[in-house]
């Protein structure tokens, strides 16, 4: 599904809609995102010889069930959810051109419900997959082989829980060695919003030394990590290709589930299980929604089993004592 053969007025518009949504700051992954997500609502268009303007709440129903064209498995949630977020907007954009006058995709889910009313795709959250202790160590006896600039990518990309988009746009001016910092642009975050984060005393000699090896090659300011391949040798790395390196790591490590993403989450979990209040870790996060945050205080068990301890822990001996009362005597007994 990667051809659009049919011609109207609105798939005319949808650069015109991402070019805007670009000029007016989103994330360059984010129009990227719209615009795979409005290709692919485009292509079951064609197929169905319908025009996308003139898709009804049935034909979005249809595009969606049992799971998107083209896709060998079922879409998750969050696919599902952005691929709808994506096409709604663009409607509304079409509404504000004048092509359309009315929105087949209602934010409530169905015509004429409330805003209380059931979504056209459930809302799904998970809790965000870590490593277990043992795996994330096996990781990193694995990572400890790889060359010096991934390996510092890596720490610093946990230390400073930092997405995959801050890690690769750390400037050399960014650093404050003197203080372990590092400053993370608005530009370069996902709520536009700059923030500090810190590294560890045991990581300065190993950024010192990168530091040193970009010097001997004429770098003295600009993006901290760089190509080290023939095409392009000394430009700044991207984002995509930190993700190939790790999920090569992955792969080779036999972690399918890690992700870049997998070090901000371990690093927010460790410091909600070493004590750290709800919104320091928001702040250190650059989270704007504690609700966000909490999904770590979950993931470490401290607080729950904190709460456990302090208002039932009676109750629970009490239970356990009449129910395991068994095993305990013959415990006594050997």
């Amino acid at each position: 599904m990667v051809t659009i053969p049919l011609c109207s007025q609105a798939i005319c518009l949808y650069e015109q809609w991402l070019k805007i949504l670009s000029d007016l700051g989103r994330a360059r992954a984010t129009v990227i995102a719209y615009r795979t997500a409005l290709h692919h609502f485009f292509g079951f268009c064609s197929q169905k010889g319908l025009l996308p303007e003139q898709a009804t709440f049935e034909d979005i129903a249809a595009y969606i069930r049992p799971q998107l064209p083209g896709m060998p498995y079922p879409a998750a949630s969050a696919t599902l959810q952005l691929r709808l977020s994506a096409i709604r907007l663009w409607f509304d954009y079409l509404i504000y051109t004048d092509v359309i006058s009315r929105n087949p995709l209602p934010r409530s889910g169905l015509p004429g419900m409330s805003a209380s009313g059931r979504a056209l795709v459930p809302r799904i959250i998970t809790l965000p997959k870590i490593p277990e202790d043992s795996r994330w160590q096996h990781f990193l006896n694995y990572v400890s082989e790889r060359s010096l600039r991934d390996r510092l990518m890596l720490a610093l990309a946990y230390c400073g829980a930092l997405r995959r988009a801050e890690v690769t746009a750390i400037a050399v001016e960014d650093i404050d060695p003197a203080h372990r910092l590092i400053r993370i642009r608005a530009e370069n975050t996902k709520n536009k919003c700059e923030r500090i984060v810190c590294y560890g005393p045991d990581i300065t000699p190993v950024l010192a030394a990168h530091l040193r090896s970009l010097r001997v090659s004429g770098i003295t300011g600009g993006a901290l990590f760089r190509s080290v391949s023939d095409r392009n040798y000394g430009s700044p790395l991207s984002y995509w290709s930190w993700s190939k390196t790790v999920r090569d790591w992955a792969d080779k490590a036999e972690l399918p589930e890690l992700t870049t993403h997998t070090f901000r989450h371990l690093r927010l979990t460790h410091l909600a299980r070493a004590g750290w209040k709800l919104h320091e870790i928001a702040t250190y996060a650059g989270h704007r929604d504690l609700r966000t945050t909490q999904i770590y205080i979950h993931l470490s068990g401290s607080e729950l089993a904190a709460r456990m301890a302090l208002t039932v822990a009676d109750i629970d001996r009490k239970v356990a004592g009449i129910m395991f009362s068994r095993e305990k005597l013959n415990e006594k007994q050997v």
